[in-house]
Parts: C-alpha cells; structure tokens; sequence
C-alpha cells in the first residue's frame, strides 16, 4: 500500500498536476499566529519541546484519521494517504520553477531569469553565467530532499502522520523565521526543522551518490565538516549542496574564470548544462529510491 500511495502521489503531481490539491496552507498560517500572538502559547513555544507540543493536535487528528479510514476500507485508507503526501510534496513544484528559470535563461530575458533563479535560491544569487546557473543547481540538490525525499521518507516511515510532520515542522520553522516573536522561538523551531531533514538528507546524497559520479560525492561526503556560518544553509543543507554538486560531471572546474572577465554575461549555448542535469540527478534519485520501497514492499508482501 506505501508503494503504491507512493506511485499514484508522483503521477498526479508530475503527470496530472492540474488534479493535485492546492498547497497553500490557510489554516496553518492562522494557527501559527496564535502561536505567537498568546502570551502563554508564547511560553509553550519558547521551550525546547514547545515545537513538537503546538504541531501534536493536527498531527493527532491526521493520525486518527489515517487508523480510522484504513479500518473503514483499503480505498479510503489509500486515498487518505496520496491526499496527505501530496499536501505534504513542495509546496512548490522543483521541476517546474527549474525549467521556468531555464526558459528565461535560455531566451536571454536576464530580468526575469534572475528572479526566477532567486526564488529557487537560498542565498543571493550571482548576476552572471555560469555562477548563476551553478547557484541554481545547488539550490536544485538541496531542495529536491525537502520538497519531494522528505515528505516521501517520513510517509515510508510513519505513512501519512510522518509526511504531514515532516511539512508542518518545515511551515512552522518558516512561519516563526518571518514573524516578531521571541528568538527562543525560532531557535526551537529550526532545531526540530534540522532534525526533520537529518535522516531525509543522508538518503539524497546516497542517492545522488548512485545516481550520479560515485566516487565525487563520497570524497565530498568524507571531507565534509559542517561548521556554522550564520548563513541561511543548515548541516544538512551544505551536505546536500557540497554532495550534489560533486555528482555532477558538468560543473565547471573553475566557475570564476569561466565567468569572464568584466562581469560579461555568457552566451547561453556556451553555459555548461548543470542546472539541466542536476534536474536529471534529482529524478534518477529519486526514481531509484521509489524503486527500493516498491522492492521493499514486494519482500514484504511475499515473506
């Protein structure tokens, strides 16, 4: 039953995209702002398991939900579950902002290209090719685990309830970032956001080991050292970023040279593809990790 919530989640939202429900979380928006708005919610969330006691009431009436549709019928239980795992995918679409940043780019509109590639980005964006694009592929590897290898994990793990966790940990650590709150707040919040992605991540960059250049990403996984930067990248985060590049064979050996001088930009049929086949790895991973579980489900099934 996971693999195939697993399949029927991935075809709506790659294929029939026009069927998957709208991910634009409403209820959660108004709930965190009684959060930090209720001086005793406020004492709640400001301790170190305050973040996990506020998410337990949705997370509880999911779980119950997930039992009792499961025990009513297999159907219900199935539908239950690809509603809650595509709520819980994105919430925006990787391949689509991806390929929309790649359009722009590719019909030399450097504006809308550059803003394109800033809502994909976690930091500032380089004006000029390659860095740009090189920018926007590492956003792809390090996005791809918290859009699509998260939700799908925690489902593999705890079925709908761990997917619906795992995007209500991620809205929550967000919501708290962008309002006036006290900073312990925000500090649980993205400790428990970190935790969400630790396992997520190290099965990504396994992926990517696999599905891209082998022995680039374990010489990167070897030497990596997290070290804190106050930058917006998490340990996880730099440890997708430092491995997804690594597997891929296009990125320029030298992204400052092959840049220009002058902060020329660069003829776009001259731009090494690796925005395209950081895209191409996220989907080889990802393929191959659906793969194991429908593998994992079939032992299962004939044990």
């Amino acid at each position: 039953m996971t693999f195939l919530t697993i399949l029927i989640a991935l075809f709506v939202e790659r294929v029939a995209q026009e069927h998957r429900p709208a991910r634009r979380y409403r209820w959660f928006d108004g709930y965190c702002r009684r959060l930090t708005t209720l001086s005793a919610l406020q004492w709640l969330m400001s301790r170190p398991w305050g973040a996990v006691v506020a998410l337990l009431p949705p997370l509880l009436l999911i779980a119950w939900l997930q039992t009792w549709l499961g025990e009513l019928s297999a159907l219900f239980g199935l539908a239950f579950g690809v509603f809650v795992l595509l709520m819980s995918i994105g919430p925006r679409d990787l391949g689509h902002d991806t390929e929309a940043f790649l359009e722009a780019r590719d019909q030399g509109r450097e504006a809308l290209a550059g803003e394109r590639a800033q809502a994909l980005c976690l930091s500032q964006v380089p004006e000029h090719e390659p860095r740009r694009s090189v920018a926007v592929a590492r956003a792809v590897v390090v996005l791809a685990s918290r859009r699509l290898i998260g939700p799908i994990f925690w489902f593999v793990v705890f079925g709908a309830v761990g997917a619906a966790a795992f995007r209500l940990v991620h809205l929550l650590a967000e919501r708290l970032q962008r309002d006036d709150c006290p900073a312990e707040m925000k500090r649980y919040s993205d400790e428990l956001r970190h935790v969400a992605d630790w396992a997520p991540a190290r099965i990504a960059a396994a992926g990517y080991a696999i599905a891209g250049n082998f022995d680039g990403v374990a010489h990167a996984w070897r030497t990596f050292d997290y070290v804190p930067d106050g930058g917006p990248l998490s340990e996880a985060e730099q440890l997708l970023a430092q491995t997804g590049l690594a597997a891929l064979e296009t990125l320029p050996d030298d992204v400052d040279e092959s840049s220009g001088d002058g902060g020329l930009a660069m003829d776009a049929d001259l731009i090494p593809p690796v925005v395209e086949d950081a895209l191409a790895l996220v989907w080889r991973s990802l393929a191959m990790w659906v793969a194991v579980v429908g593998g994992g489900s079939l032992i299962a099934t004939l044990a």
